[in-house]
């Protein structure tokens, strides 16, 4: 059995804290790191400088853990909170991220996340929450569940994730609540209580269910994919998979993969492209909803479906290779391995004429840069109130 590490020899600070904060199941260490601080009425800033002087805590993507900078920084953690330290190795985004094997380095934006866009301590897209989940001063805490990309509703009450106050649309910064706000539920800009919604729209049945089926995948560490049971890094691998092919689908209707998605009912004339054009762990919530949705419905297809379309609209193993970087899951390749290969093409020499860039990439690259623009202005509007 796990037991706490004491190191009150080699830090003598560290002491259960007065003011006992228990680490939640499911709670994200910035909402744990938040509120302890708050209940020993400091600031987030003055509790992880007074512990970790040798590292600015907040300049990190805290959700990520410590194992990778100090691990010795989580031991801290589980003498202050009297708990054992697997519970917080476990309760992390790395933790995740080695379970669905990807590469790992404190610089690298993990699949799957939801990234914050650290500027010193400042987050330049706001953290995600339910209105209704902070309700309650005493009780509200922040899930780590919410950071993961395919995280777009909370599902206790069917309703979207918010980035930011609905007062003053500035994005939600905990890190930066001051101790005299008390709770991790207010505003560090107007101070007001996060306890409404920005939006009314509520989302889809399908989304929810999509939603609870992901988290099932993610607890249960396998899932199924065409009929036979995979394992969970496997089964994300299919997932995205399935989302690049659709976004490549929705930007060109008429195109292979387009009449692909139509043949399996998908009406993609009603689905938007993102704007943006950026990584799915990027765009909005909105957009994300959309390709979800497709998706959704692209998990419903069996092998044999998969099949019969390919060959009907003559879709060969080098179509699912729409660029060099491009990996066919090894959960599809039970239909990829059934389909022909073609020979490969010679590279023919594109003209040296400089080419003008297509409307498409021109409005990607505005979109991105007015996401950018309105990032910055709220970090130098930040600066000023400081």
């Amino acid at each position: 059995m796990a037991k706490t590490y004491p190191r009150t020899a080699k830090n003598y600070r560290i002491r259960p804290l007065t003011f006992a904060t228990p680490l939640l199941e499911n709670e994200s260490l910035t909402s744990w790191l938040v509120r302890a601080a708050l209940n020993q009425g400091c600031s987030p800033s003055t509790l992880t400088f007074y512990f970790w002087p040798e590292y600015r805590i907040w300049t990190y993507d805290v959700d990520k853990g410590f194992e990778h900078i100090d691990s010795d920084i989580h031991a801290d953690m589980a003498v202050l909170a009297k708990t054992t330290v697997d519970t917080f190795n476990h309760q992390t985004l790395m933790s995740f991220a080695k379970e669905a094997d990807n590469s790992l380095t404190e610089k690298t934006g993990l699949t799957w996340t939801r990234p914050l866009s650290k500027r010193n301590r400042y987050s330049r897209i706001g953290y995600p929450y339910c209105a209704d989940c902070l309700k309650e001063d005493k009780t509200a805490y922040l899930k780590l569940q919410w950071r993961f990309t395919w995280s777009v509703c909370c599902t206790k009450h069917k309703k979207f994730l918010q980035l930011e106050c609905p007062h003053c649309h500035y994005p939600y910064q905990p890190q930066l609540i001051n101790p005299e706000q008390r709770y991790i539920n207010r505003c560090h800009s107007c101070h007001h209580k996060l306890d409404t919604e920005v939006t009314d729209i509520l989302p889809s049945d399908t989304i929810y269910k999509f939603q609870l089926l992901v988290d099932k995948v993610f607890h249960e560490k396998q899932g199924t994919v065409l009929g036979r049971l995979v394992s969970m890094g496997d089964w994300f691998d299919y997932l995205l998979f399935l989302i690049n092919m659709t976004r490549l689908a929705l930007r060109n209707p008429d195109y292979m993969f387009g009449k692909l998605l139509f043949q399996f009912g998908v009406d993609i004339d009603t689905l938007s492209t993102p704007k943006t054009a950026l990584r799915f762990d990027y765009i909005p919530i909105e957009e994300k909803t959309v390709l979800l949705e497709c998706t959704f419905h692209l998990f419903q297809i069996s092998h044999s479906q998969w099949v019969y379309a390919c060959e009907a609209l003559n879709v060969t193993q080098n179509s699912f290779h729409w660029s060099k970087n491009t990996v066919v899951p090894a959960a599809f390749k039970q239909v990829y391995n059934q389909l022909p290969k073609t020979p490969k093409r010679r590279r023919i020499l594109k003209p040296t004429d400089i080419q003008p860039t297509s409307p498409e990439a021109v409005m990607a690259a505005w979109n991105r840069l007015q996401r950018k623009r309105e990032m910055t202005n709220h970090y130098d509007k930040h600066l000023k109130d400081d």
